[in-house]
């Protein structure tokens, strides 16, 4: 990267040089958080985790829609995948440690999600889920200190909480 102008409190633009010398700019927004997660505090903290069940909620709009044996298949998926995100966290934050420690998470989770799949057990796979969710909590108030956004926790142990609830009330 050669170059980074801001455009106000939630763009930039980036400028690469090629390796055959060309300039290539990008534009890329960040997130905007709503101002009642934005401000932090309990209130922040409680608003990422509702909306993170809110996200759960419409995810769980697809299974809702699918047989219970596709319904497991595509949770058992989603949960190794969710697991890959405190992964790319590490991988940003740049420190073997953090490396080490969410690849061992995620590997984890995936293998729990492809038990799940191997004998069609609906507890083996909430216990992923909620499990997950015990993970996003070491996370808070930095029991391990990989970098990430602070109101990531919460909103990943919101949408835990229910994924692993709709696990077990339909598919256990």
């Amino acid at each position: 990267m050669t170059g980074r102008v801001a455009l106000g409190p939630c763009a930039t633009v980036r400028t690469y040089k090629q390796k055959d010398a060309r300039t290539v700019r990008t534009r890329s927004e960040q997130l905007r958080l709503p101002r009642f997660i934005a401000r932090g505090g309990p209130v922040g903290w409680l608003s990422a985790a509702g909306a993170g069940v809110v996200l759960a909620g419409v995810t769980l709009v697809i299974p809702s829609l699918l047989s219970d044996r596709a319904a497991f298949g595509f949770l058992a998926i989603l949960l190794g995948m969710i697991a890959a995100v405190y992964l790319g966290f590490a991988l940003q934050d740049g420190r073997r440690r953090a490396f080490v420690v969410e690849y061992g998470g995620m590997v984890l989770f995936a293998g729990a999600a492809t038990v799940a799949l191997v004998v069609q057990g609906g507890i083996v796979l909430a216990l992923g889920y909620f499990g997950h969710g015990l993970w996003d909590a070491i996370h808070h108030r930095r029991g391990l200190d990989t970098v990430m956004p602070w109101w990531y926790v919460p909103l990943c142990l919101g949408y835990d909480a229910l994924i692993g609830a709709y696990v077990l009330l339909r598919l256990a």
